[in-house]
């Protein structure tokens, strides 16, 4: 990543802390694989890492597959895979990867998961949304709409309370009559 991005992934990772330290249903939020630049932009926000540890933050040099072996319970999310969310499974860990590239690599993600050998799995943006705009998006708006999800069980909710008025989003109804998709 340019430094840029790397500045960009530091603003989303603080922004990932700071809707987990509002919301009323905190999870638990790792980093791994934090590089001296993106540590070192996070060494600049004032409380970093003491009190953020002290709020169920936890981080790492080393990658995920050195701090979590058991590859059966990781789920890599990528707007890439051919597998849709449906739930959230409290015993399995969701990786969202920290690639600012602007989409310069499109697959990149999907393709890093399946050479660790991961599962990996997307939002289920089209089953909810016409989106005009790229499908894919920053870590902290995935992060946020997990979140949304884990308290409201309902991911079109999620997604409208998170996703920026910018990607012209315009939800997707079912017709209990004839069960078929409608745009608006």
């Amino acid at each position: 990543m340019t430094s840029k991005e790397i500045g960009s992934l530091s603003n989303q990772i603080r922004y990932c802390y700071a809707a987990n330290k509002k919301s009323d249903m905190p999870i638990r939020f790792s980093t791994t694989s934090l590089s001296s630049q993106t540590f070192h932009n996070l060494k600049k926000v004032d409380g970093f890492p003491e009190q953020w540890c002290s709020r169920g933050f936890s981080y790492s040099d080393k990658s995920l597959v050195e701090l979590s072996p058991d590859k059966q319970n990781i789920i890599y999310l990528t707007s890439d895979s051919e597998n849709t969310m449906e739930q959230l499974d409290n015993t399995k860990t969701y990786v969202i990867g920290g690639i600012v590239d602007r989409n310069r690599h499109k697959g990149l993600t999907k393709l890093k998961a399946e050479e660790l050998g991961i599962a990996t799995a997307k939002l289920p943006i089209d089953e909810y949304l016409k989106l005009f705009a790229t499908k894919v998006l920053t870590c902290n708006h995935v992060f946020e709409i997990l979140l949304h999800f884990q308290k409201s069980q309902d991911w079109l909710k999620a997604m409208m309370a998170v996703l920026p008025e910018r990607k012209d989003i315009t939800p997707i109804t079912v017709s209990a009559d004839d069960n078929e998709k409608k745009v608006g």
